[in-house]
């Protein structure tokens, strides 16, 4: 692996890109190999990370200074790589793990079939609005939910896109 590559990943770049460009149906798949891509550069990274620890046998003044400036790059390098792993991890999470209550308050704030009523009951979820009404499974209220999640997370992206070009 060359030097450089371990601050410009080429593997976490398209990880990344993958994300931002995904469809809704892609997001949890794209974002598990974005979470897998960081993981392998930052056990990259912690292979250095003792490799430019502060040396008292370099010979000069420069030698001391590139090596400590090195080695604080590469420390920054972990930290952001970690953080960037954590958020990612929290996305995974927020996407895969919605119970029914949380299905209930996603299909409220979406108004789901133009319902913000949507209540679990002992067959799943339901709402009455007047005249209309509606039922779904757990499974399908979880399922419906988790959709609404990857869309919203794709408009968001999309948003956030057009915002910084």
């Amino acid at each position: 692996m060359q030097f450089v590559d371990l601050f410009v990943n080429e593997n976490v770049l398209e990880a990344k890109l993958a994300l931002n460009r995904a469809q809704s149906d892609q997001v949890v798949a794209e974002c598990r190999r974005y979470i897998i891509a960081l993981k392998s550069y930052c056990l990259e990274l912690g292979k250095l990370r003792f490799a430019f620890q502060p040396d008292r046998h370099h010979r000069s003044s420069l030698e001391r200074e590139l090596h400590a400036q090195t080695g604080s790059a590469v420390r920054s390098a972990i930290g952001t790589a970690v953080r960037e792993t954590d958020r990612a991890e929290k996305l995974l999470e927020c996407i895969t793990s919605i119970d029914v209550n949380d299905a209930a308050t996603i299909l409220n704030t979406c108004k789901y079939l133009g319902s913000n009523n949507w209540e679990a009951t002992s067959s799943g979820l339901q709402f009455a609005n007047g005249f209309v009404s509606a039922r779904v499974t757990f499974d399908q209220a979880v399922r419906i939910a988790t959709r609404l999640r990857c869309e919203a997370h794709v408009t968001l992206n999309r948003n956030a896109n057009l915002l910084s070009a």
